[in-house]
């Protein structure tokens, strides 16, 4: 018995398969409902991008704005953990005396092109404001060529009073875990690279608050001070978002460009 199957027709033609039935323009209509979809979903992220870096500049301008105005305001006292971050880059009058036995100094800081320190130096209130230990942060100093010369940073240990802005200590984008020395063998000052508040407490042996205080320009004993809230400029943020708007711009122009040459093929296919 035969059983073989002949595709033909009746009529003896061979049947049209599925994939001979689709015709250029089902394959071209296809494309199109990709392509829009893609674009869309780009527009979208493209879009949504450019328009939250906007939001991010607008907040930054407000930030700085309230850090300029905080010079108007009445200095507070008595700081602690708890508020830190409520009244940051607020002005602080504290009284108390320095330690200037375990200063600290912020490598690799950079003030008008040039590379140098930032002078950390212990600051003991007084018994009523709470007897805490929070760092000054007495400005920038210049360094040496030769990495093993220190700059003379000493100060008086006599009662004072400071006045200057409350800020964190500055961090890097990625921190690195460091060894610490072992506090009994540091020779001070100590340049160290990105510190938190944690190791130098660790290292200067006493209970530290987690911010320092930007010693104010009028203040004596201080050294290079332009302070400069800690954060992204509004600048950076409207080129980023322009970064995006044109990447929306980039990928509707092609979107319309491919549609036209797809559009023109096809009418050439019909005559």
């Amino acid at each position: 018995m035969n059983t073989n199957h002949n595709s033909d027709t009746p009529d003896g033609e061979p049947e049209a398969s599925p994939a001979a039935s689709k015709t250029p323009q089902d394959s071209g209509t296809k494309h199109l409902v990709w392509s829009t979809l893609l674009l869309a979903a780009g527009l979208a992220v493209f879009l949504s991008a450019g328009f939250w870096q906007l939001n991010r500049a607008a907040e930054k301008r407000a930030f700085i704005t309230s850090f300029n105005d905080a010079t108007q305001t009445p200095a507070l006292s008595a700081p602690a953990d708890s508020n830190a971050g409520e009244v940051l880059y607020r002005r602080f009058s504290l009284r108390g005396t320095y330690l200037p036995k375990r200063q600290v100094l912020l490598d690799n800081m950079v003030s008008d092109g040039e590379v140098g320190y930032q002078v950390l130096t212990p600051f003991r209130l007084d018994a009523e404001l709470g007897g805490q230990v929070v760092l000054v942060n007495r400005g920038w100093v210049k360094g040496s060529a030769d990495r093993r010369q220190l700059p003379n940073i000493g100060v008086a240990n006599n009662v004072r009073e400071v006045r200057g802005r409350l800020a964190y200590l500055p961090a890097p984008g990625i921190r690195l875990d460091t060894p610490l020395p072992e506090a009994n063998s540091v020779n001070w000052p100590l340049p160290m690279t990105w510190p938190t508040a944690a190791q130098i407490s660790t290292l200067i042996q006493e209970p530290l608050l987690e911010w320092q205080l930007l010693l104010d320009d009028d203040q004596p004993d201080g050294y290079r001070r332009n302070w400069q809230p800690d954060i992204m400029r509004p600048q950076t943020h409207l080129g980023y978002a322009v970064q995006w708007f044109s990447f929306a711009a980039l990928a509707l122009i092609i979107y319309t460009l491919l549609h036209f040459r797809n559009a023109r093929k096809r009418r050439e296919r019909n005559t």
